[in-house]
């Protein structure tokens, strides 16, 4: 059963889940970002002595998403894996991602920074993926956020008809957060959507994302760099919380 869900005021948009993905209902879109698949053993392999074995529900909550959306496409907004190395953990990582979620659906990556090999390694292990830097929903571009948009066709795949006002974007790679509060001692940081009239962050899907907090830690991206947002949803169990960001401290 799908948890509570948040419309937004754009024409053909999305509406925004607390398990940190939005679903585009008239083309049956779950869209997700930066799953950051084997970062431990990407870590390992630098010298960092993480245990491999933690746990990590990554995969579970997708197939959960799956399960409650049944959607006809997938498209993930880029750093999949934490490094595309040629490791048979990180192999097996997206052979089980493809093996929970592709039942009825198309996977589409929108490529990110993180991703740099990784089209070459799935076609090395013949996994069926579709590879982007752009995907188009009804005039929404969907990118992961490192890079300025591109209009050239070569790198955008259009689905739906193109808006021709300047581009509503939906995007990762920012991991945003932000920290709320009673007011007196209790103060939690939750995985946040930001939303502004032109562009929609997307919280890190990833177990391992610390989340980078609203007004605490500059964003990485030219599009994050360059857009206003007003408010923020913050995860909060199975709730949205709306935040107006002009009240935030």
């Amino acid at each position: 059963m799908t948890a509570p869900s948040t419309a937004l005021p754009w024409p053909d948009g999305p509406r925004l889940d607390p398990r940190r993905c939005a679903w585009f209902e008239d083309s049956g879109t779950v869209v997700v970002a930066d799953l950051h698949l084997g970062y431990a053993w990407s870590r390992r392999t630098r010298g960092a002595l993480l245990p491999v074995e933690t746990p990590d529900d990554t995969l579970e909550r997708l197939e959960a998403l799956h399960r409650d959306y049944a959607p006809r496409r997938w498209v993930i907004l880029g750093d999949i894996v934490h490094e595309a190395l040629d490791l048979p953990a990180i192999e097996r990582a997206l052979r089980d991602l493809c093996g929970r979620i592709t039942h009825g659906s198309e996977l589409i990556f929108c490529l990110g920074n993180h991703d740099r090999h990784l089209e070459k390694r799935l076609k090395d292990w013949n996994l069926p993926v579709q590879c982007h830097r752009q995907f188009e929903i009804g005039g929404i571009q969907l990118l992961h956020g490192d890079a300025p948009l591109n209009s050239t066709p070569e790198e955008t795949f259009t689905l739906g008809k193109t808006d021709p006002a300047p581009a509503r974007c939906m995007l990762g790679h920012e991991h945003p957060a932000i920290t709320l509060g009673d007011g007196v001692a209790t103060r939690v940081k939750c995985p946040a959507f930001l939303v502004g009239d032109r562009a929609i962050i997307l919280p890190a899907f990833s177990a391992w994302a610390a989340g980078c907090e609203w007004k605490r830690q500059p964003f990485l991206g030219p599009i994050a760099r360059s857009a206003r947002f007003h408010t923020a949803f913050a995860c909060a169990g199975t709730r949205l919380l709306p935040v107006p960001l002009g009240s935030v401290r």
